[in-house]
């Protein structure tokens, strides 16, 4: 499988460097113009399938792209971006202050490993090892039903550190490196 893998386009959150996890908020008009400029450059590509997080910005930018290229749209909850719980909404000066005894507990992990913490999370959210467990999932089923396709999907900034941190067999201390903007491609060969 020939795997295309791009991030959503702009929201207010990112801009506003809040957390917004399984928040379902639509792109800004900056993202629609980043999906639009995706649409244009992948406009020459042929794409078996198109695979969304089942989020509106994942499945705005989708839909944009698929403008152009027309191409079956798949969402995929698998794929989603990590749930950050009682963070969600939150610029990270407000979770301090919000939930004090969280953010020092994640943070001690932090110090103590240098990364982030793998088996805890904020108040109802997702662990990081529960979130890839998630995405492994996502990933089995892309590759078992598209194994001989080129597949574009469309997800998430963190879900996309998953991803490359999975197809590049990295430890999740070494993850954090790998960042990909709003509406730039990686691509691997599953």
């Amino acid at each position: 499988m020939r795997l295309c893998v791009t991030r959503h386009g702009e929201t207010d959150f990112n801009v506003q460097k809040r957390y917004t996890g399984s928040t379902d908020i639509p792109l800004n008009a900056k993202g629609v113009s980043q999906a639009e400029e995706l649409a244009s450059k992948l406009s020459n590509t042929q794409f078996d399938v198109i695979v969304s997080s089942s989020l509106l910005r994942a499945k705005q930018t989708a839909e944009i792209v698929n403008k152009s290229l027309n191409t079956p749209i798949v969402f995929m909850d698998e794929f989603q971006e990590i749930c950050m719980g009682v963070y969600q909404g939150l610029t990270q000066k407000e979770a301090e202050e919000q939930y004090p005894e969280t953010w020092t507990r994640l943070a001690k992990t932090w110090k103590k490993t240098g990364s982030k913490p793998v088996d805890d999370a904020p108040e109802g959210g997702e662990t990081l090892r529960q979130f890839d467990a998630r995405i492994a999932a996502g990933l089995a089923k892309l590759k078992a039903e598209y194994a001989d396709c080129k597949v574009l999907l469309v997800c998430h900034g963190f879900a996309v550190q998953i991803i490359d941190r999975q197809l590049e067999g990295l430890d999740f201390s070494e993850m954090g490196t790998f960042i990909l903007g709003n509406c730039e491609i990686a691509e691997y060969v599953v």
